[in-house]
């Protein structure tokens, strides 16, 4: 039984950890790769030609280190 509470802890724990957002100024209002408000749903971010890019998950960010060039939008 002490185990079984001991993980449903951890898990919750873990649950709670994976959904904060992120306090850190990105150059992009919304993921670049899904399109939702990054004001809203920051976890995760990559400097890509010196700027930080914001990301609603670890997918988007690791698809738009794939091909920067194809999300960065030109100004």
């Amino acid at each position: 039984m002490k185990k079984i509470l001991t993980l449903t802890f951890f898990i919750i724990s873990f649950s709670i950890f994976a959904q904060q957002k992120l306090k850190v100024k990105v150059v992009n209002e919304k993921d670049p790769i899904c399109g939702m408000n990054t004001a809203q749903f920051l976890t995760d971010t990559a400097i890509y030609q010196k700027k930080i890019y914001g990301f609603c998950s670890k997918s988007c960010k690791v698809e738009f280190k794939k091909k920067p060039k194809k999300y960065v939008k030109k100004k």
